[in-house]
């Protein structure tokens, strides 16, 4: 697909990366392009509290779910996976037959929903990597915004995903185009069952799991775990994976700390269903022993389940 002169773009989730990738679209694109998708009570949420992005304010344009605008040429989904099923619904009026859809969740399955609900066709898949973006409420601070993966599902290096990448590097948003994606995105989700998961459970910051000791060694545990369940689902990472990712782990402010540890600290839910979830999961189908995320999920479930009493 070939998107127009002047595309348009949707955004759902005012996450970390919802803010981080919509401050650079809105800047690239103009508030009259960009649409943030949010209901009525939520959007008045954001306009009294204000949407900041290193201190900027992001003057958001946004659209109700029911609103009929027409489809929208991207849709890039940055919600949690708890709230990926409802995103859906709401963006169901920004979809068309030449939209493409990008989501920018953790873990390896949201394309596949995507897919089952608006047809394999329209879906890209992405790795976002490298940011450090803390997230306290609306306000987002980050040094290093990363770079967004991005591939088809058939390692093709097709014209719509060049022309999507040369949209969203036209806003600031670095990309790398990749033929083995589908590969990259369960070394991702390697790294994040080690470093979010050992932060959350070890109460730490990257400090804790940049230094050797408990954290660090939980961390490259449960990594080794994910390794194992890849190889048994037909996916070879190697150590050269593992230590490219602790490489760029070294390079992050000792002082932040990955999504899953804020998100602990704010008491929301977590993506432990994602993580050790998915690892625990598939090591049961597999025969593959997942003792450490075993021991992740209960005791990020047990945080979770205090929260709310």
């Amino acid at each position: 697909m070939a998107l127009e002169k002047r595309p348009t773009a949707a955004l759902i989730g005012l996450g970390a990366l919802g803010i981080l990738y919509g401050e650079k679209l809105l800047q690239g694109l103009g508030a009259d392009r960009l649409r943030v998708i949010a209901g009525a009570e939520r959007a008045a949420r954001y306009r009294q509290q204000g949407v900041l992005c290193n201190g900027r304010r992001c003057e958001f344009s946004y659209t109700a779910p029911g609103e009929a605008t027409g489809p929208a040429d991207l849709v890039i989904f940055a919600v949690k996976a708890t709230g990926l099923a409802e995103a859906i619904r709401d963006a169901k009026n920004q979809v068309g037959p030449n939209t493409v859809l990008l989501s920018v969740l953790n873990g390896i399955t949201s394309e596949r929903e995507l897919a089952a609900a608006f047809g394999p066709e329209k879906v890209l898949y992405s790795v976002a990597q490298g940011m450090d973006a803390v997230r306290r409420g609306t306000a987002l601070t980050y040094t290093h915004a990363g770079t967004l993966a991005l591939g088809e599902a058939d390692g093709a290096i097709t014209a719509r995903l060049k022309a999507v990448a040369a949209l969203l590097e036209g806003c600031g948003i670095a990309c790398q185009l990749r033929g083995d994606i589908l590969r990259h995105q369960w070394s991702k989700l390697m790294l994040n069952v080690g470093v979010n998961q050992a932060t959350a459970v070890y109460g730490t910051d990257y400090s804790g799991v940049q230094a050797p000791g408990p954290a660090r060694q939980a961390m490259l545990a449960a990594m080794e775990e994910a390794r194992a369940v890849a190889a048994a689902q037909g996916v070879s990472l190697t150590e050269r994976d593992v230590e490219g990712w602790l490489e760029l782990l070294a390079t992050f402010d000792p002082r932040g700390m990955p999504s899953m540890r804020q998100d602990v600290l704010a008491r929301r839910p977590t993506e432990v269903e994602l993580f050790a979830g998915t690892i625990t999961r598939l090591g049961r189908e597999t025969g593959v022993p997942t003792p450490v995320n075993d021991r992740f999920l209960q005791e990020i479930r047990a945080m979770e389940a205090g929260w709310s009493r």
